[in-house]
């Protein structure tokens, strides 16, 4: 990405920050949105924003689903909060990496209770 395709997709992860928290919220209360990342095309008329999903458990698909639904006003959004000539179209999709990394923390955190329980059972039985 050149150093304007950047700045721009830095400037829309802040911008959508906050009314992707009320989307959330909407959703539901203890749903986190996150914007991990944005990508845009060279010619700046697409965004692609990458979300990640934290504290509910909801279905991806359908916070995916309601962000496409509520694309206008996010649109609208944006242009009212930059100075950006084009308003770019915005493409949702989820980062799962959050996801992966969380599971990942949690099996290691699992495996290291059981190594402990392990450990203090073993110490127990020694004469």
């Amino acid at each position: 990405m050149s150093i304007k395709t950047e700045r721009v997709a830095s400037l829309l992860q802040q911008v959508l920050s906050k009314p992707l928290r009320r989307i959330a919220e909407e959703l539901s209360p203890r749903l986190l949105l996150t914007v991990t990342r944005v990508e845009m095309s060279g010619d700046l008329r697409i965004a692609t924003v990458y979300v990640s999903l934290y504290g509910a458990n909801v279905n991806p698909e359908q916070v995916l689903r309601r962000l496409q639904e509520e694309q206008h006003e996010l649109r609208s959004y944006i242009a009212e909060h930059t100075r950006l000539r084009h308003i770019p179209e915005l493409r949702f999709r989820y980062d799962a990496s959050a996801a992966y990394a969380e599971r990942i923390t949690a099996l290691l955190e699992q495996l290291k209770a059981q190594q402990s329980g392990s450990s203090s059972a073993d110490s127990s039985e020694a004469p």
